[in-house]
């Protein structure tokens, strides 16, 4: 049994190391899970593409779809290629399409807002502070997307930074109570 403790605890230990180290990466070089990402997404692609060519030069499929294996090969081939090549314009058109869809719920919102004036309650401000947060957030990610990425890695690093350091703590206070309980236990029996 206490192997099984043992074996928990290091794996909780190894968990958290993990966690800061990511998260210090992530802190550090806020651009690296996203860049990343693309390699592995362009990877795939490429592969796919490869796949459908194998296919075509196969000549598994006859007439539209032989045809159509070639092209789409080509095509996930070279979306695959322009992924992995230029993975700065892919994640700054990411926080692009969420900033117009925040832009325009933040747009909505001053319409709510004013429904909730005409309505007469004296709280509508509230609102429209809300609202005009929401559209400045979805200004700050269509005009500025890469700083948008970067500030939310970094708080994603802060996060497993927190997340793997409060293990750790929650670890050494663990072994510190073990440390006691064992303690006890010894001179409970040297009293016997």
């Amino acid at each position: 049994m206490k192997s099984i403790i043992q074996d928990m605890k290091h794996n909780y230990l190894i968990n958290a190391v993990i966690m800061v180290v990511l998260g210090l990466v992530l802190v550090i070089w806020p651009h690296i899970l996203g860049v990343l990402l693309c390699y592995l997404i362009g990877g795939a692609l490429i592969l796919m593409g490869v796949i459908q060519l194998i296919g075509f030069l196969r000549g598994e499929r006859l007439g539209f779809y032989n045809k159509f294996n070639m092209l789409m090969g080509i095509v996930l081939i070279l979306l695959g290629i322009w992924i992995c090549t230029q993975p700065r314009i892919v994640l700054s058109i990411v926080p692009v399409v969420v900033g117009v869809i925040v832009l325009i719920h933040g747009l909505m919102d001053i319409q709510y807002t004013l429904d909730i004036k005409r309505a007469g309650s004296d709280k509508w401000w509230i609102a429209l502070i809300a609202a005009i947060l929401t559209i400045v957030v979805g200004l700050l990610l269509v005009l500025n997307p890469f700083t948008a990425y970067e500030i939310t890695m970094v708080l994603l690093g802060i996060a497993m930074i927190y997340d793997g350091g409060s293990d750790l703590a929650l670890l050494a206070f663990s072994y510190l109570a073990q440390k006691d309980t064992d303690k006890r236990v010894r001179e409970f029996k040297g009293n016997e």
